[in-house]
């Protein structure tokens, strides 16, 4: 994954319109597709969707097994009154 560049993120973000989901440019509106994320990423935007159940063993090598990759693993919580996320929550 290519390294982040803070100024042209922040940029970025400046320019975002949540109501219309894109950037306002001067050259005009901008919108990432999902071909865009996939170029990206590196990811297949083809095929079946991607969900599995992130509760069992082994669902790490499963996504290794998928995409050539896992997510990190997450980091302690700060405090304890803060909701619990997983990958679940964002995949299918």
């Amino acid at each position: 994954m290519p390294p982040n560049n803070a100024a042209t993120l922040t940029a970025l973000i400046d320019h975002w319109r949540p109501e219309t989901h894109s950037f306002h440019l001067q050259t005009g509106e901008m919108t990432v597709t999902l071909q865009d994320m996939a170029m990206i990423t590196g990811l297949p935007i083809d095929g079946n969707p991607l969900c599995m159940n992130t509760d069992s063993d082994g669902w790490r090598a499963q996504m290794h097994a998928l995409i050539g990759m896992v997510p990190p693993e997450p980091r302690e919580p700060e405090a304890k009154h803060k909701k619990k996320e997983r990958v679940a929550d964002y995949v299918c």
